[in-house]
């Protein structure tokens, strides 16, 4: 378990979630619905990191890294739907797209190497499955 503040990932996606939700106070009003979504789904990328970060098991933590890069997918969707649609202009949702590029490789490359097998810093004396062959004794 570790310190999900100490992780570049999540400062990224916290700020995401920061930008989004500024980037979206813009949006005029009768798209409720949609900026909220867009809100939740960048939220839930840190959400994500974070409760990860505080699993037990690696494996686990790279289970919550993909729940993560759904959610940033999902957010991904949202911005160019609020974007192409014109609800959202195009600058503030070229800001957020921008992020979100630079976001995914880092979740990527931080689930790869969480589901890296870990390697043991103190190796393990070997055990022997079979007696050692007697040598017999040298002769005079």
């Amino acid at each position: 378990m570790q310190d999900f503040r100490k992780l570049m990932v999540w400062r990224m996606a916290h700020d995401l979630a920061v930008l989004t939700i500024e980037h979206t106070a813009e949006v005029p009003r009768g798209h409720g619905e949609l900026v909220a979504q867009v809100r939740r789904a960048t939220a839930s990328v840190g959400a994500n990191i974070a409760e990860g970060a505080q699993r037990p098991t690696s494996a686990q933590f790279a289970h919550f890294l993909g729940i993560a890069l759904a959610s940033l997918a999902e957010s991904h969707n949202h911005v160019l739907l609020l974007r192409d649609a014109g609800i959202m202009r195009r600058a503030p949702a070229e800001d957020l797209v921008a992020h979100i590029d630079r976001l995914r490789p880092m979740l990527l490359n931080l689930q790869a190497r969480v589901r890296e097998p870990q390697t043991d810093p103190q190796p393990r004396a070997r055990r022997r499955t079979h007696p050692e062959p007697s040598t017999p004794d040298p002769a005079p």
